[in-house]
């Protein structure tokens, strides 16, 4: 038995990183220096990409129930609504962003990791640690932890991930540069009611000389402000008053409002800063270790929450003797793009909706009402704030071979209505359903549905060290009233007969036509090679395999990255 993943920092990505590889059998030890949970809200927008992956895991439902949808955002600008972003044009079963507190998401968590029987060591602190990173040990990572009463314990790792949040000893102690700025801005922000006619089914931003503010809907009235500029000067031990929030409220919002029961308030500066790397030796960095950046978008938790989920089954496979080490560069691969995009489009919102320069204010309230009401930036804006538009298609473990159909190696899967063979019959349900996070699925669009898989794919998946899942899709029937279904199918898998879908992340690995993509198999096979990607980490991944037959492969995972899915990719 191998030594436990050590995991610092028992946050939303501490918390996905053991759940995740708890559930794929590896050992993990999960601490914190904190004495307990924290009760406050904090993080509080859940998007529905974050909310498909954690419906794969059977957490979603319990999240759904407690949380507040909200069904789109209103900007205001200029003593007006300037217009409405509608998550209905999210093409996920989630189209919303919910609104739950952060406290009740860890809780989630930390009950399915409990269920895997592992449990925070609370009160417990990272004080040092080393690496050998040459070494052939199994454990090279040696770390010493002190308890509350002082008591030092010595423990060896195979990897230590850092959790650990802004201000992470692992990044510090390895000095990998936190480039990025500290906006000079000061925020105010707090948890309060307030009685008026603010939908609790929208957030709502406005933009107005006095600065930004915005407010989230937590339900019954309950909202997050957060605003700049103040009106007062933030010091050590104030936070914000409920009268201050007020004034501020009614200096920006058009809409009529009164706040009482102020539960939690605080102030904050917005921090830009990433790193520039993820992987250092046996040393693994997610989060807001990672990143950190403006609350505009609610991106941060979602974005370490997918950080582990990305990085998990790839641990779990070199920890099982499943791929090479050098599976893991493709975290950072994959990673560090999406965490760049995430910082630049965040600063860039901040800036553009708190902006002191009345030219840029009244050109935005005056160009955003029509900008804003095309179904184009109607349908980009909301799939890239629920990043479902999130894709790794220049990853190193994504292919394509030509093919056609709108998918890519590296897309997620789409939320859309299939049918699948069970032995005689063919069953209607959605194409996520059939992503296993805790293996590989070859995914079979069959264009003949009398036609069986072709024997030389059988055959290359019967070679795989690591079991995948053949499963034969056909589109949906045609009828009237499903037309707009079989018409999504067949624009996204068109001619290609295979996707190759890889673990865990629901992305595509590969695509292309069976005879491009068989040689791929097997020789991944005969090689030994874990097929990574994220693409099979959306436990399905599409192959886009076309045979003579017309059937069409979709393989695997989520991601569609065809490397970590037959025998250990790359190995």
């Amino acid at each position: 038995m191998t030594n436990p993943v050590l995991i610092v920092g028992a946050g939303p990505t501490g918390l996905t990183a053991a759940l995740e590889l708890s559930r794929l059998g590896i050992p993990v030890r999960l601490i914190d220096k904190r004495d307990q949970a924290a009760a406050t809200s904090r993080a509080i927008g859940i998007q529905s990409r974050t909310l498909e992956l954690m419906d794969q895991r059977g957490l979603a439902d319990e999240m759904v129930r407690l949380g507040n949808k909200g069904l789109g955002g209103s900007a205001y600008g200029g003593g007006k609504r300037l217009f409405r972003l509608d998550f209905g044009h999210v093409e996920s079963r989630f189209n919303y962003m919910l609104f739950l507190s952060q406290a009740e998401t860890e809780r989630i968590l930390r009950a399915a990791l409990a269920r895997n029987g592992v449990e925070t060591q609370w009160s417990t602190e990272l004080v040092w640690f080393a690496q050998d990173a040459l070494s052939r040990e199994p454990s090279p990572v040696s770390a010493l932890l002190a308890s509350a009463d002082s008591t030092l314990e010595r423990v060896s790792a195979p990897w230590l991930i850092s959790a650990e949040g802004a201000h992470s000893i692992v990044r510090t102690t390895v000095a990998l540069p936190f480039e990025g700025k500290t906006l000079d801005e000061n925020y105010a922000l707090g948890d309060l009611q307030a009685d008026g006619p603010l939908a609790d089914s929208d957030f709502h931003i406005f933009s107005s000389e006095h600065g930004f503010m915005g407010l989230f809907p937590h339900g019954d009235g309950h909202f997050r402000l957060i605003a700049s500029h103040p009106l007062s000067t933030p010091t050590s031990g104030t936070a914000p008053s409920l009268e201050e929030l007020q004034t501020i409220y009614d200096q920006r919002s058009p809409i009529a409002a009164r706040f009482h029961d102020l539960s939690w308030s605080s102030w904050f500066r917005v921090n830009s800063r990433m790193v520039g790397r993820l992987k250092v030796g046996r040393l693994l960095l997610g989060g807001d270790a990672a990143h950190i950046h403006s609350p505009a978008g609610a991106q941060g938790m979602n974005t370490g929450i997918q950080d582990m989920i990305n990085l998990a089954w790839k641990v779990a496979l070199v920890v099982h003797g499943q791929a090479p080490e050098a599976l893991l560069d493709t975290y950072e691969q994959d990673r560090l793009p999406v965490m760049r995009n995430v910082l630049t489009k965040t600063e860039a919102l901040t800036a553009l909706i708190g902006t002191d320069n009345a030219v840029t204010r009244t050109l935005f309230n005056h160009l955003a009402p029509w900008i804003a009401s095309t179904s184009l930036v109607q349908e980009n804006s909301s799939a890239r704030i629920a990043q479902v538009a999130l894709d790794y298609r220049d990853g190193p473990p994504s292919f394509n071979h030509p093919h056609a159909g709108s998918l890519k190696a590296g897309d997620r899967v789409p939320d859309i209505e299939v049918r699948r063979r069970s032995g005689a019959i063919w069953a209607e349900l959605g194409l996520q359903s059939l992503l296993d996070p805790s293996g590989f699925v070859l995914l079979v669009s069959q264009g003949d549905e009398r036609a069986a898989p072709d024997p030389a794919l059988t055959a290359a998946l019967a070679e795989s060290s690591v079991g995948v899942e053949l499963i034969e899709l056909a589109p949906p029937t045609g009828d009237a009233g499903r037309t707009f279904r079989h018409e999504q199918y067949s624009e996204r898998h068109a001619r290609a007969t295979g996707r190759l879908y890889r673990r865990g992340g629901g992305y595509r690995y590969g695509t292309g036509g069976d005879r491009a993509l068989r040689p791929t198999l097997a020789d991944a096979a005969r090689k030994g090679r874990p097929m990574t990607s994220e693409d099979m980490q959306l436990p399905s991944a599409t192959c886009s395999l076309r045979s003579s037959k017309a059937a069409r492969v979709v393989c695997g995972h989520q991601r569609l990255h065809m490397v970590s899915m037959l025998r250990r990719a790359r190995g």
